[in-house]
């Protein structure tokens, strides 16, 4: 919003808005315009012409901007700036208020500046031949203002001889287009069951049409026959033929691709009201064929004029999940960028519900069919990750997560499965312990050390291990006989870690390091077989270790416990070989 704007050489941010970003582009416009300061009309100008040059106006183009932005260029005498605007509104087919052409001839002989009349006269040829649409009452101020600059003959000849073809012109369309007659062939349309002939008759009717109030009774007209078809129970769908002869006619223009979107949104809404799937469907995947972007669109009747993308967004994913077509309820949610609630895009608490239950439903169904990145996706976009003002309380996605891993794991996918503790540690999701514990194992039977052991870490932290303050830095260490060798091997590591300094030292040779091998409360004293295989386990966790490590068996404790010595020599090549990383990893604040 400076005066002077930017200063950088090379700059970080982007000075004009990118595709999509037409809200915004909309929003600086008005804000320079109101600030009424010459460099920054001049900015504001540079703005539009370099955003639709690359970007066709979309259903946030306000034409009340581009006037303003010209009368108030004009009004700074920026003739330069106002001749490359109305150049780009010839380009993108969205041409100015006559009124506003008007003022650029008057400016320019009050003025008496001659040298922009060449010009001036070229873009008011552009702008006639684009489809600009002037009374017989305007042909003549403009004449009278080039007889005030005392133009040559030749260049009021021009004028004079568009002003006569514009004649014949708007006599042709009047013989051509009768609103009445319209309307007239839209009802036998109907009743024919022809909806190509529709189409064509609507493309006719825009061209045709002088007065943009009856081109919208007949565009209304229009979307109301084909969200009517909901009350009929035949198989074909006619609004794919409708837009099909409308795209297809060499005369359709970017006005159209949008109104066919609009209205795509209001048939897909009237279909899913009655709970018309299939044909719902066909709606969808006709918009998705002619590549029309309708998530950035309103309807164009009753509620979905006025529905949030949330909301369009939820209904399409809703038809495509009904008809088996898990691929199409993905991809509209990608199209739309997950998004819910936003400044841009404001939705209700109903419409976030809705967008829940409509995830919960589509990971369900990838877990049914084992597509488990898929099912990820979907979590990692439920309500409150992406948007802080949805006010979800994302804990409450604990069940879903570690539905996900459990499968990930019963299907041993650990990529998934890491992905899925990673996102949920990173979000304060409660993990399954059990679940959490298992992939640790997994890891580390896989080789997967350095994922097993960082786990492992948050493991502890989070309580599913007894805590290791009894263990650090003394010569005795108690293992569960509940863990897998693998949680065994990881516990051991810490304990030599911790007690490295002992192990290392000249006296370590009259030290004793010791492993009791702890019952748990439901095993019984004697004979019981689950202690022996924990046993077993401890000493294949003594041989997984790299290099081995090598336990001498002791005793049996009062509390019918074995007891076991870790023989210091093995302990301390270990500590030699791994010690660099193993501080590094175990050796916690």
């Amino acid at each position: 919003m400076t005066l002077r704007g930017c200063e950088r050489a090379k700059c970080w941010f982007w000075h004009v808005p990118e595709q999509g970003d037409e809200k915004i582009c909309m929003a600086i416009l008005r804000t320079y315009i109101s600030i009424k300061e010459s460099g920054l009309l001049k900015r504001a100008a540079q703005i539009f012409v370099k955003y639709y040059r690359e970007v066709t106006p979309g259903v946030d183009f306000a034409s009340q901007v581009l006037n303003d932005l010209l009368i108030s260029l004009l009004e700074n005498s920026l003739l330069q700036e106002v001749f490359h605007l109305l150049n780009v509104t010839v380009q993108i087919n969205t041409l100015p208020a006559v009124g506003v052409l008007l003022k650029v001839f008057e400016h320019v002989a009050s003025l008496n500046i001659t040298d922009a009349v060449p010009p001036l006269i070229s873009t008011f040829r552009k702008l006639i031949d684009a489809g600009m649409f002037l009374e017989f009452e305007h042909f003549d101020r403009i004449i009278k203002v080039l007889h005030q600059l005392q133009v040559s003959s030749q260049e009021i000849n021009i004028v004079l001889n568009i002003k006569s073809r514009f004649q014949e012109r708007h006599f042709e369309k009047n013989w051509l287009f009768d609103f009445n007659l319209a309307v007239a062939e839209i009802q036998h349309c109907k009743e024919k069951s022809d909806w190509m002939k529709l189409g064509a008759l609507y493309v006719n009717a825009r061209t045709g049409c002088e007065h943009y109030n009856d081109l919208q009774k007949l565009s209304l007209c229009i979307a109301e026959i084909l969200t009517k078809d909901s009350e009929t129970h035949r198989p074909e769908v006619p609004f794919c033929d409708f837009a099909d002869a409308v795209i297809k006619n060499p005369q359709h223009n970017e006005e159209d691709r949008i109104f066919i979107g609009r209205i795509g949104i209001s048939v897909m809404y009237s279909y899913h009201k009655v709970l018309q799937w299939i044909k719902g469907r066909k709606v969808l995947d006709k918009l998705c064929e002619m590549q029309i972007h309708f998530t950035v669109l309103k309807g164009l009747l009753g509620a979905e004029r006025l529905a949030s993308r949330c909301q369009i967004v939820n209904k399409a994913a809703e038809i495509f999940l009904k008809t088996g077509h898990l691929d199409g309820a993905m991809w509209v949610l990608r199209e739309s960028e997950w998004t819910t609630n936003a400044p841009m895009w404001p939705c209700d608490k109903m419409d976030i519900l809705n967008r829940h239950n409509l995830l919960c439903t589509l990971v369900d169904k990838y877990l049914g069919k084992s597509l488990y990145r898929q099912a990820f996706e979907v979590l990692q976009n439920l309500p409150g990750f992406q948007n802080h003002s949805d006010t979800v309380d994302v804990s409450q996605y604990s069940c879903l997560f570690n539905k996900l891993i459990n499968a990930c794991f019963e299907s041993k996918n650990l990529g998934v499965s890491s992905s899925a503790v990673d996102f949920m540690l990173s979000k304060n999701i409660a993990i399954d312990i059990f679940l959490l514990r298992g992939l640790i194992t997994a890891l580390g039977r896989s080789s997967l050390w350095s994922k097993a052991r960082t786990y492992y870490k948050s493991a502890l932290s989070l309580g599913c291990y007894p805590p290791l303050q009894g263990n650090l830095y003394h010569r005795i260490l108690t293992i569960p006989s509940s863990l897998s060798e693998v949680e065994m091997l990881l516990a051991i590591e810490i304990f030599l870690v911790s007690n490295a300094s002992v192990i290392q030292s000249p006296m370590a040779i009259s030290q004793t390091l010791q492993i009791i091998l702890k019952r748990c409360e439901d095993q019984t004293v004697q004979g019981n077989s689950d202690y022996q295989a924990a046993v077993e386990r401890l000493i294949l966790a003594a041989r997984l270790s790299d290099p081995k490590l090598f336990l001498k068996h002791m005793t049996m404790n009062v509390n019918m416990e074995e007891v076991y010595s870790l023989e210091l020599i093995s302990a301390l090549r270990w500590l030699q070989e791994n010690m660099k990383w193993a501080g590094k990893v175990w050796l916690f604040q």
